[in-house]
């Protein structure tokens, strides 16, 4: 059986799980789901309104306005179907029609004649049958021998050969004929069209064209149909003709009259539409009163009051829910890529993702409350302000976006507040950005409110407010950048000192002579004093030369011997008019003594809380460097070689910064070229590059990132500020070709 072997501890299991929750992404993960849930809810709180328990009927005690501008569809819908309903019908013209009716008409009397014709033909062709069979008859009778007197044959013939009506048109005739007319006519019509007087028939057919001619040209519509029919039966009925041709005529017309003014659906219904386009939304403005105090709720009323989610009983609005959430989703990601892109120290480093969001719910949290107010009065630019002192302007422009983005939502996408936010927290960041004090800081919160003022008056103004509507709704803006400069002067400090942050600001209280350990240093170690002042306009030159953050070199300068303070007078600066204490020392004792002078200032830091970042100066500014003078001294006392020159070199650790590496090389610059009796500027500029490519060789910047252009920039840098800043050393021996072979470098360090 396998045995599993725990460790002192815990298991690697265990361990790799802490590990990986302490790794900057899992972290970063965390926070970016904390910020999500956190503005979400800060979001939804800023866009639901309160909300009532009531129903139609129900009186209420105080009135209930709009949270925000909505529309009242039920009253609109109602005015734009009335619109609908008052647009006439649309029709048009068709000259086919008029000419279809003229031409069934000429047909029906078309059909007319060939009736008759028919009828005459049959009439003649029955005539002619009964005729042969008379003539049949007579021929028999003669046969047979009878006699009969001619004149009373011949007249029994011709009564015999007149055929009776009856016999000709009969039912089954008639419907024949009918049949062949494209409208219904009765059978008396039917005969009448048979019987009538060609003359008068001829007469009918012509006014009957007329009259329906002269209709036509009216254009009928199917509304109006009804009337022509009638005018046309009243014309038809007044022609000098038989009544049973009127009767005809009036069928034949009222049968083939049609309306040829023709409905367009299509073009009646886009005028429709487009009226009910036209109709202007009844809308209620935010904060009029849906419904008044002491007045029943009508079920409109309900409705609008149910569209803005003002009842408890109504759900949660789904599509509002899901608009904010990928609205902050969307605004993390823009953010998130941006600081990948352009400053990804801000993601790699936890405690600066952490500031960042805290700072932002503060700003949001600090927006809901203002707003209650007046949503103007909020402070847009504070998010902007304070990330530009504490973690640089590209890191504060991008969050000031998202913020102008995520406070549009927050007041009802209002482009006012967006303009706003982008306006005056893009001023804020520029000139924070450039503040040295604190009273500048001032100066960017009176900036924004005057950004603020002429940005919301512009839109204002734009919207037609008025002008006096516009000043009064513009102060507020000066309220909001007020508010932003009180915040960030009132809380920067708890940021520099939560998250150890040194801004520019802090660096120039630093750099004030008034500063504890400073005047300490200029009473108790004042030629350290002078020599940190020469090394701090050497750092500073230098750093500006190479694109470096000079301020911060100039101050880190100030205090990078801080430790001399405890023992001055081991420290050949402060030796004045007194002997120097290492001429009975040991070397080793002496060297002991120069290298403590870095732990001693680390501790001095620490009791003046000195930042982290300016105590880098005090532990590195030397790096692992050897004490050269008293390695030398202590070697060539020593007959049995048992002097190791690691026993003379600083603990370390070598720079990590250019900045901290200037200040090395710096303080070695000024120490030697000091020490030289006969300066002149071809030797100090010797001497200068000397020293910093031996700093090169010794390897003690191989953690700065400092590039062989950086080192030539800054030894001219250093050449051209040493010249008149000389004071009496001690000329050291050129150590440089001794330690070569080594490995070591020389430290000119005071004694």
């Amino acid at each position: 059986m396998s045995q599993v072997v725990t460790r002192k501890g815990g298991s690697p299991s265990i361990r790799g799980f802490i590990n990986f929750l302490r790794s900057t992404k899992v972290l970063g993960a965390f926070l970016a789901m904390v910020n999500f849930i956190i503005i979400f809810v800060v979001l939804m709180a800023s866009v639901l309104p309160k909300q009532y328990s009531l129903k139609v009927g129900d009186i209420v005690q105080t009135p209930i306005s709009a949270p925000w501008d909505v529309e009242d569809t039920i009253a609109t819908d109602e005015l734009r179907q009335a619109a609908r309903d008052n647009v006439s019908p649309i029709y048009r013209f068709d000259e086919g029609i008029s000419e279809s009716v003229l031409a069934e008409v000429e047909d029906i009397f078309n059909r007319i004649d060939e009736a008759r014709i028919l009828v005459e033909e049959k009439f003649t062709a029955y005539k002619q049958e009964l005729q042969a069979q008379q003539v049949d008859q007579d021929q028999n009778t003669e046969a047979s021998g009878e006699e009969s007197d001619g004149e009373e044959t011949h007249s029994l013939v011709e009564n015999v050969t007149e055929p009776s009506p009856d016999e000709i048109l009969t039912d089954q005739f008639i419907g024949e004929i009918r049949s062949n007319f494209p409208i219904m006519l009765s059978r008396d019509e039917i005969l009448t069209c048979l019987n009538a007087d060609i003359e008068e028939l001829h007469q009918l057919r012509e006014h009957l064209l007329t009259a329906l001619n002269g209709l036509l040209e009216l254009h009928i519509k199917q509304d109006n149909l009804l009337e022509a029919k009638s005018a046309l039966r009243e014309e038809m009925m007044s022609l000098p003709i038989s009544n049973e041709l009127r009767i005809l005529g009036t069928s034949i017309g009222v049968s083939t009259l049609r309306s040829n003014m023709i409905l367009d659906e299509t073009a009646t219904e886009e005028e429709r539409n487009r009226a009910a386009e036209n109709v202007e939304p009844v809308m209620y403005k935010k904060g009029q009163y849906i419904v008044q105090a002491g007045q029943p709720i009508s079920e409109q009323q309900y409705a609008m009051l149910q569209k803005l989610g003002l009842l408890k009983e109504d759900k949660l609005d789904l599509s509002l829910v899901l608009g904010i959430g990928i609205i902050v989703i969307l605004t993390e990601i823009v953010v998130i890529l941006f600081l990948l892109a352009f400053d990804k120290r801000a993601i790699d480093n936890p405690a600066h993702l952490l500031m960042m969001s805290l700072i932002i719910w503060m700003v949001l949290g600090l927006a809901l409350s203002t707003s209650q107010l007046h949503q103007y009065l909020i402070p847009t630019a504070l998010g902007g302000m304070l990330l530009t002192i504490l973690m640089g302007p590209l890191t504060a422009g991008i969050v000031n976006v998202a913020l102008s983005l995520l406070f549009g939502v927050m007041f009802e996408n209002s482009l006012n507040i967006i303009v706003m936010t982008l306006i005056g927290g893009i001023l804020g960041i520029y000139i924070c950005d450039n503040a040295k004090q604190r009273n500048g800081l001032i100066w960017a919160g009176i900036a924004t409110s005057i950004v603020n003022f002429a940005s919301i008056f512009a839109l204002e103004i734009m919207s037609s407010s008025g002008w006096f509507a516009s000043l009064r709704t513009s102060l507020w803006g000066i309220g909001g950048g007020l508010l932003s400069g009180i915040f960030l002067v009132g809380t920067l400090p708890i940021w520099e000192n939560l998250f150890g942050i040194v801004t520019p600001i802090k660096l120039v209280e630093l750099s004030n002579p008034n500063h504890p350990i400073l005047k300490r240093m200029l009473m108790e170690a004042p030629g350290t004093y002078h020599h940190s002042i020469i090394v701090a306009n050497l750092a500073e030159n230098a750093a500006e030369a190479i694109g470096a953050d000079g301020l911060l070199a100039r101050v880190g300068a100030y205090y990078h011997d801080t430790g001399k303070i405890k023992r001055p007078f081991y420290f050949k600066e402060n030796q004045i008019a007194m002997g120097n204490p290492h001429d009975n020392l040991n070397p080793s004792l002496s060297s002991h003594i120069i290298i403590s002078h870095v732990k001693d200032g680390i501790e001095l830091a620490r009791k003046y809380k000195i930042p982290k970042v300016i105590q880098d100066f005090i532990v590195q500014h030397h790096g692992t460097t050897a004490v050269a003078y008293f390695y030398h001294k202590a070697k060539e006392q020593d007959n049995d070689g048992n002097v190791r020159i690691d026993d003379f070199r600083y603990p370390g650790p070598k720079p990590k910064k250019k900045e901290t590496a200037i200040v090395m090389m710096a303080d070695t610059v000024e120490a030697a070229v000091r020490s030289m009796s006969d300066p002149t500027p071809e030797k100090v500029e010797a001497m200068i590059h000397r020293l910093v490519r031996s700093k090169l060789e010794d390897g003690q910047l191989d953690d700065c990132h400092l590039t062989l252009k950086d080192l030539n920039t800054i030894s001219s840098a250093f050449t051209g500020v040493m010249t008149g800043f000389f004071h009496d050393r001690v000329e050291y021996p050129k150590t440089d070709e001794k330690l070569e072979s080594i490995g070591g470098d020389a430290d000119y360090e005071s004694i």
